[in-house]
């Protein structure tokens, strides 16, 4: 295999790899490349194609393997360049017990949503050699070869190969543009690179703390407070404030300069994590509450009631509620202030809890 990884990891440091568009999106890739990508040498499930750093990818292809085990299914997919094994995990079913009578105030028969499951794995098994399917997943090593942990895996209905067709006009251009540029970091002269080192760093420390501390919500001025985030938030001793050496009278003109430099480093770096979905708030404004996006249980439970009560309209009762609408129902019934980052967040967890399952990009129905 190729070096590029190692020279990448050398030259952008891991904390600056979110900085890369391609580190967060499903990275459409040839299968022959998928193969190839580097290891990373320090963050396990982070591989890297040239410069770029890459967790999950997106590919469309033929299946010509396919074996089922007790807890998952396995297919081997071709793209015409190569071959590559997906692995769909089994949903997990309870225990055996009485049979569950639904309930007229909540309104959820619970048998009703263990069949639809079983149907919807019944669907995956019904794949056959032959199939066009687009799969999205993480990348992973397992028993040193390389396959794609799925998060979707959908059949394409495509008898004059539209998707195919489709997608080898948008692979050059993906990789001409994006894959095949060097990622590098763009110097502005006015926010300096150690600057921006340093907002990463704090933006990535306060989520540690939040995380660490099960933080439900906050104000940013209780977060300035906090020694070892202020720390990181205060610029260099060259920064314009403190160039020169204070005099006894100008003590006060510094402190209060140190205390600016440290609510706005704090300023940005809040406001990157509202954009990344990790917190958001119900009414805007810096000096407004923040509620952390993890901890919000009432806000889970909205959207787990909007996708439950939707998801049976005769609309949706087939591919289940699509994204954009989920959101608008929880901007309405709950607060303007999430964002789609924050709705995905919510979704993500939700479908990692086995409260939701995605049936094809973007459209969920509950489990």
């Amino acid at each position: 295999m190729p070096s590029d990884g190692d020279g990448a990891e050398d030259t952008v440091p891991s904390m600056l790899w979110g900085l890369d568009p391609l580190h967060g999106v499903f990275a459409k890739l040839y299968i022959k490349d998928i193969l190839q990508l580097d290891n990373s040498q320090h963050v396990p499930g982070v591989f890297f194609y040239k410069t770029h750093p890459i967790s999950k990818v997106d590919i469309l292809g033929t299946i010509v393997q396919k074996r089922e085990r007790e807890k998952l299914f396995s297919f081997g997919v071709d793209d015409g360049t190569g071959v590559i094994s997906c692995v769909l995990w089994k949903k997990r079913r309870p225990m055996e017990g009485p049979k569950p009578v639904a309930s007229p105030t909540i309104g959820l028969n619970l048998q009703e949503q263990l069949s639809r499951i079983t149907m919807l794995e019944q669907h995956t098994s019904q794949l056959e050699l032959g199939d066009t399917v687009q799969v999205r997943g993480w990348l992973r090593d397992y028993r040193d070869q390389r396959e794609i942990s799925c998060t979707s895996l959908s059949k394409v209905a495509d008898p004059v190969f539209t998707a195919q067709i489709s997608r080898m006009l948008q692979l050059p251009h993906l990789y001409r543009t994006f894959y095949d540029q060097t990622f590098q970091l763009t110097t502005d002269s006015t926010e300096p690179n150690d600057q921006r080192v340093r907002i990463l760093s704090l933006q990535r420390k306060i989520k540690q703390f939040l995380n660490q501390n099960g933080v439900k919500n906050f104000y940013q001025q209780e977060l300035e407070t906090i020694n070892s985030l202020a720390f990181i938030a205060q610029q260099d001793p060259v920064s314009p404030c403190v160039q020169h050496p204070p005099q006894p009278s100008q003590e006060p003109l510094t402190s209060a300069c140190a205390s600016r430099q440290i609510h706005e480093g704090f300023q940005v770096a809040v406001g990157a994590l509202q954009e990344e979905g990790v917190v958001f708030q119900k009414v805007a404004g810096p000096k407004e509450l923040y509620l952390v996006t993890d901890e919000d249980k009432e806000l889970r439970s909205l959207t787990l009631g909007v996708i439950r009560d939707d998801s049976r309209r005769p609309k949706y009762v087939d591919k289940g509620c699509p994204f954009l609408h989920i959101l608008s129902c929880v901007q309405h019934g709950y607060s303007a202030g999430v964002n789609e980052a924050t709705m995905q967040r919510v979704l993500d967890r939700l479908e990692s809890d086995s409260q939701i399952v995605s049936t094809m990009e973007r459209y969920y129905m509950a489990s």
